[in-house]
């Protein structure tokens, strides 16, 4: 015990040492991705999002022949202003997001029972300027729609004898197709920080201490292989177990100073639901330290390491775009998968829906049993002859 308490901490030591595997182990995944994808999330979210509540100003051209329109603009939060002269260029240049020309055959042909023509410009290379012009299109589609009711009842018509059939949709998901994205956002960026987590300190285990020519006398120490390959395991599980804390405590805090909106209203991502993620995507900690230190061992340089464990780095990210254009069922099969489960039962975890006791049990059988098979992998590659060369 005491042999396998040393490599623990000597590795552990040169760990905390090298400043890149302490950097990516304690901030890169855990601290600036979660950051990262979080203010780009709520970016996104900002920018299609369109608030019909919020006060903003409509540039007009000839606003005097509306005044029924303006003063249906006016009374959902649009104050219509005078549009400037050069308002194309103005356009391109983003001083202004969106004009509406009302065009001087509006009144004539709006009191002759004729499409009353408007015209809308936009710069749709300026995002804000198309978000402007989707919430203008939006309200002048309203208007429309209430001047043909008008006009049918004016002309003894009931506007529902259009309306043959009423379709009522309702929507049972937990935030719909976003809700979706969202809900697969924690166990990406939490896989992700544990494979970060190892990643560095995997290869400086093995391929490291080879190009180093410290890996042949410590081989050549009594001391059973399996014993000196576990020791090191458990202080890669360490390092990633820290990433895996530290990426709850982050996203707990980002997630605290979002607005609810951008959880489609049913998500939940308290402290205790990411808690309760943490625990449920726990065996893959162990998962994610055998297969990185099984690749590592079959690779003979730094390089060489870097090259395979970058490649690994998809598997983390192949469930989240699997499950974004594939519609995946909880089954039995699928909880068996490694990553694959995590990701349902996370998901599981942020709608606070039910998780059944089987599907954890194969979830945890999958992922333990996936990832014991990889470290006796490790046991035996030390055990060759070619670790050394």
């Amino acid at each position: 015990m005491n042999k396998l308490i040393s490599i623990f901490k000597k590795e552990i030591l040169d760990n905390v040492r090298d400043r890149r595997s302490l950097f990516f182990a304690v901030f890169y995944g855990p601290v600036l991705l979660p950051l990262i994808i979080a203010v780009s999330m709520f970016g996104s979210y900002k920018q299609f999002a369109i608030d019909f509540e919020e006060i903003s100003e409509l540039p007009v051209i000839n606003a005097e022949l509306a005044p029924n329109l303006v003063d249906f603009l006016f009374k959902n939060n649009i104050d219509v202003i005078t549009a400037p002269d050069n308002y194309e260029q103005a356009l391109r240049d983003s001083d202004i997001e969106v004009v509406l020309k009302i065009e001087q055959d509006y009144g004539e042909k709006l009191a002759a029972g004729k499409p009353a023509p408007l015209t809308l410009y936009s710069n749709d290379a300026d995002k804000e300027s198309g978000k402007a012009a989707r919430k203008i299109t939006t309200m002048l589609n309203a208007y429309e729609r209430t001047i043909d009711s008008l006009r049918m009842q004016t002309r003894g018509i009931d506007p529902d004898i259009f309306n043959s059939i009423a379709i009522d949709e309702v929507d049972v998901s937990d935030g719909g197709l976003a809700g979706q994205m969202i809900s697969s956002l924690f166990p990406f960026l939490l896989i992700m920080s544990m494979v970060t987590g190892g990643f560095y300190l995997a290869i400086d285990t093995t391929a490291g201490e080879r190009e180093r020519n410290s890996l042949e006398p410590l081989l050549s120490l009594p001391i059973k292989r399996e014993l000196l390959v576990f020791g090191k395991y458990l202080a890669l599980v360490f390092f990633i177990t820290i990433s895996a804390v530290l990426t709850v405590i982050t996203l707990s805090i980002v997630f605290k100073f979002m607005p609810t909106e951008v959880f489609a209203g049913t998500l939940h991502f308290d402290p205790l639901t990411l808690f309760i993620g943490l625990l449920l995507a726990s065996p893959l900690i162990l998962l994610i330290g055998s297969l990185l230190m099984s690749v590592a061992a079959f690779t003979r340089s730094t390089k060489e390491a870097q090259t395979y464990l970058g490649i690994l780095m998809v598997l983390p990210m192949a469930p989240f775009f699997l499950l974004q254009f594939m519609n995946i069922k909880s089954a039995n099969v699928i909880m068996l998968m490694p990553m694959m489960s995590q990701y349902k039962l996370l998901e599981k975890a942020a709608k606070n829906e039910t998780i059944e006791s089987m599907h954890l049990l194969l979830s945890f059988a999958g992922t333990l049993g996936a990832a014991a098979l990889l470290l006796m992998l490790a046991f035996w590659l030390y055990r060759q002859d070619r670790i050394l060369q």
